[in-house]
Protein backbone atom coordinates (compact mmCIF):
# COMPACT_ATOMS: atom_id res chain seq x y z
CA UNK A 1 0.00 0.00 0.00
CA UNK A 2 2.97 2.42 0.97
CA UNK A 3 4.50 1.58 -2.44
CA UNK A 4 1.33 2.74 -4.57
CA UNK A 5 0.80 5.64 -2.37
CA UNK A 6 4.43 6.97 -3.39
CA UNK A 7 4.09 6.21 -7.00
CA UNK A 8 0.65 8.06 -6.66
CA UNK A 9 2.53 11.06 -5.24
CA UNK A 10 5.35 10.66 -8.07
CA UNK A 11 2.41 11.00 -10.83
CA UNK A 12 1.08 13.52 -9.45
CA UNK A 13 4.15 15.63 -8.91
CA UNK A 14 5.32 14.74 -12.59
CA UNK A 15 2.35 15.40 -14.37
CA UNK A 16 1.69 18.71 -12.03
CA UNK A 17 5.51 19.32 -13.46
CA UNK A 18 4.32 19.11 -17.25
CA UNK A 19 1.59 21.15 -16.92
CA UNK A 20 3.95 24.38 -15.57
CA UNK A 21 6.18 23.66 -18.88
CA UNK A 22 3.58 23.18 -21.73
CA UNK A 23 2.14 26.58 -19.55
CA UNK A 24 5.05 28.17 -19.76
CA UNK A 25 5.94 27.11 -23.14
CA UNK A 26 2.08 27.75 -24.47
CA UNK A 27 2.84 31.80 -22.40
CA UNK A 28 5.99 32.05 -25.00
CA UNK A 29 3.92 31.29 -28.06
CA UNK A 30 3.07 34.70 -30.40
CA UNK A 31 -0.76 35.45 -30.17
CA UNK A 32 -3.32 34.75 -32.75
CA UNK A 33 -6.29 35.83 -34.28
CA UNK A 34 -8.32 33.03 -32.60
CA UNK A 35 -6.37 33.46 -29.16
CA UNK A 36 -8.76 36.24 -28.30
CA UNK A 37 -11.81 34.22 -28.96
CA UNK A 38 -11.01 31.52 -27.15
CA UNK A 39 -12.09 30.71 -23.80
CA UNK A 40 -9.68 30.13 -20.95
CA UNK A 41 -11.62 26.66 -19.97
CA UNK A 42 -11.37 25.37 -23.72
CA UNK A 43 -7.68 26.86 -23.72
CA UNK A 44 -6.65 24.60 -20.45
CA UNK A 45 -8.87 21.23 -21.60
CA UNK A 46 -6.37 22.10 -24.42
CA UNK A 47 -3.59 22.05 -22.81
CA UNK A 48 -4.85 19.03 -20.45
CA UNK A 49 -5.17 17.39 -23.59
CA UNK A 50 -1.47 17.68 -24.59
CA UNK A 51 -0.16 17.03 -21.48
CA UNK A 52 -1.90 13.63 -21.41
CA UNK A 53 -1.17 13.05 -24.56
CA UNK A 54 2.71 13.07 -24.00
CA UNK A 55 2.06 11.18 -20.73
CA UNK A 56 0.60 8.20 -22.85
CA UNK A 57 3.31 9.05 -25.64
CA UNK A 58 5.93 7.97 -22.61
CA UNK A 59 3.81 4.78 -21.48
CA UNK A 60 3.79 3.87 -25.14
CA UNK A 61 7.62 3.90 -25.45
CA UNK A 62 7.76 1.83 -22.47
CA UNK A 63 5.17 -0.36 -23.28
CA UNK A 64 6.76 -0.55 -26.93
CA UNK A 65 10.34 -1.37 -25.11
CA UNK A 66 8.65 -4.03 -22.58
CA UNK A 67 7.08 -5.62 -26.05
CA UNK A 68 10.29 -5.71 -27.91
CA UNK A 69 12.18 -7.19 -25.02
CA UNK A 70 9.91 -10.23 -24.93
CA UNK A 71 11.29 -11.22 -28.10
CA UNK A 72 8.20 -10.20 -29.57
CA UNK A 73 7.72 -8.21 -33.17
CA UNK A 74 6.45 -4.72 -32.37
CA UNK A 75 4.72 -4.04 -35.47
CA UNK A 76 2.43 -7.25 -34.54
CA UNK A 77 1.18 -5.05 -31.84
CA UNK A 78 -2.61 -4.04 -31.50
CA UNK A 79 -2.68 -2.65 -28.43
CA UNK A 80 0.39 -0.03 -29.29
CA UNK A 81 -1.81 0.82 -32.24
CA UNK A 82 -5.06 1.81 -30.19
CA UNK A 83 -2.60 3.69 -27.58
CA UNK A 84 -0.94 5.53 -30.44
CA UNK A 85 -4.46 6.19 -32.21
CA UNK A 86 -5.78 7.87 -28.73
CA UNK A 87 -2.80 10.30 -28.53
CA UNK A 88 -3.13 11.78 -32.21
CA UNK A 89 -7.04 11.61 -31.40
CA UNK A 90 -5.66 13.82 -27.91
CA UNK A 91 -3.05 15.85 -29.82
CA UNK A 92 -3.21 15.36 -33.62
CA UNK A 93 0.33 17.89 -33.91
CA UNK A 94 1.95 14.89 -32.77
CA UNK A 95 3.96 13.38 -35.71
CA UNK A 96 5.74 10.66 -33.98
CA UNK A 97 2.47 8.82 -33.36
CA UNK A 98 1.65 9.37 -36.71
CA UNK A 99 4.88 7.85 -37.49
CA UNK A 100 4.59 4.77 -35.63
CA UNK A 101 0.65 4.30 -35.92
CA UNK A 102 1.37 4.68 -40.18
CA UNK A 103 4.07 1.73 -39.62
CA UNK A 104 1.82 -0.35 -37.06
CA UNK A 105 -0.66 -0.22 -39.88
CA UNK A 106 1.70 -0.95 -42.75
CA UNK A 107 3.99 -3.85 -41.39
CA UNK A 108 1.53 -5.24 -38.43
CA UNK A 109 -1.21 -5.32 -39.92
CA UNK A 110 -0.59 -5.23 -44.16
CA UNK A 111 -2.69 -3.06 -44.49
CA UNK A 112 -1.45 -0.41 -46.68
CA UNK A 113 -4.63 1.97 -47.35
CA UNK A 114 -5.42 2.27 -43.74
CA UNK A 115 -1.67 3.19 -42.89
CA UNK A 116 -1.86 5.80 -45.85
CA UNK A 117 -5.18 7.03 -44.40
CA UNK A 118 -3.57 7.60 -41.19
CA UNK A 119 -0.46 9.09 -42.48
CA UNK A 120 -2.59 11.41 -44.90
CA UNK A 121 -4.32 12.57 -41.67
CA UNK A 122 -0.93 13.46 -39.71
CA UNK A 123 -0.30 15.29 -43.00
CA UNK A 124 -3.05 17.33 -42.57
CA UNK A 125 -2.63 18.43 -39.11
CA UNK A 126 1.18 18.64 -39.17
CA UNK A 127 2.02 19.86 -43.25
CA UNK A 128 5.55 20.89 -42.51
CA UNK A 129 6.40 17.83 -40.71
CA UNK A 130 8.98 16.49 -43.30
CA UNK A 131 9.10 13.14 -41.40
CA UNK A 132 5.82 12.21 -42.36
CA UNK A 133 6.23 13.46 -45.72
CA UNK A 134 9.31 11.36 -45.73
CA UNK A 135 7.24 8.11 -44.73
CA UNK A 136 4.51 9.36 -47.39
CA UNK A 137 7.27 9.18 -50.15
CA UNK A 138 8.42 5.11 -48.74
CA UNK A 139 4.84 4.23 -48.94
CA UNK A 140 4.08 5.24 -52.19
CA UNK A 141 6.99 4.72 -53.68
CA UNK A 142 7.48 0.85 -52.08
CA UNK A 143 4.88 -0.47 -51.05
CA UNK A 144 2.27 1.38 -53.65
CA UNK A 145 4.10 2.05 -56.71
CA UNK A 146 2.22 5.29 -57.41
CA UNK A 147 5.56 7.21 -58.22
CA UNK A 148 3.95 10.82 -58.75
CA UNK A 149 2.80 10.80 -55.43
CA UNK A 150 6.23 9.80 -53.92
CA UNK A 151 8.28 12.24 -55.48
CA UNK A 152 5.82 15.03 -54.62
CA UNK A 153 6.27 13.69 -50.60
CA UNK A 154 9.93 13.28 -51.24
CA UNK A 155 10.24 16.79 -52.55
CA UNK A 156 7.82 18.17 -49.87
CA UNK A 157 10.18 16.20 -47.45
CA UNK A 158 12.80 17.74 -48.50
CA UNK A 159 11.08 21.62 -48.38
CA UNK A 160 10.74 20.93 -44.92
CA UNK A 161 13.64 19.24 -43.72
CA UNK A 162 16.45 21.42 -41.82
CA UNK A 163 18.99 19.50 -40.46
CA UNK A 164 21.67 18.47 -42.93
CA UNK A 165 21.91 14.81 -42.12
CA UNK A 166 18.34 14.08 -42.49
CA UNK A 167 18.31 16.74 -45.84
CA UNK A 168 20.64 14.63 -47.58
CA UNK A 169 18.66 11.31 -46.85
CA UNK A 170 15.54 13.22 -48.12
CA UNK A 171 17.78 13.91 -51.67
CA UNK A 172 18.47 10.51 -51.80
CA UNK A 173 15.41 9.46 -51.56
CA UNK A 174 13.83 11.88 -54.08
CA UNK A 175 16.78 10.77 -56.64
CA UNK A 176 15.81 7.37 -56.06
CA UNK A 177 12.71 7.47 -56.26
CA UNK A 178 12.90 9.68 -59.63
CA UNK A 179 15.47 6.45 -61.08
CA UNK A 180 12.69 3.75 -59.92
CA UNK A 181 9.71 6.16 -62.08
CA UNK A 182 11.75 6.50 -65.01
CA UNK A 183 12.72 2.39 -64.66
CA UNK A 184 8.89 2.04 -63.72
CA UNK A 185 8.10 3.53 -67.14
CA UNK A 186 10.68 2.17 -69.28
CA UNK A 187 9.34 -1.64 -68.19
CA UNK A 188 5.69 -0.29 -68.94
CA UNK A 189 6.57 0.65 -72.70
Amino acid sequence: MKHKLIIAGLMVMLFSGMCIIENDCVSCRPKTDMDSDTSSVYMLAGEFRTVFANLLWIKAEQYHHEYIMHGKDWTKDDELLGLVRLITKLDPHFPEAYAVGTYLYADGRKDNREAIKYLREGIYYNPKEWSLHQIAAIMYGYRMHNYDRAVYHAKMALKYCDHDFYRKANVRLLKTIERDAKQAKKSAT
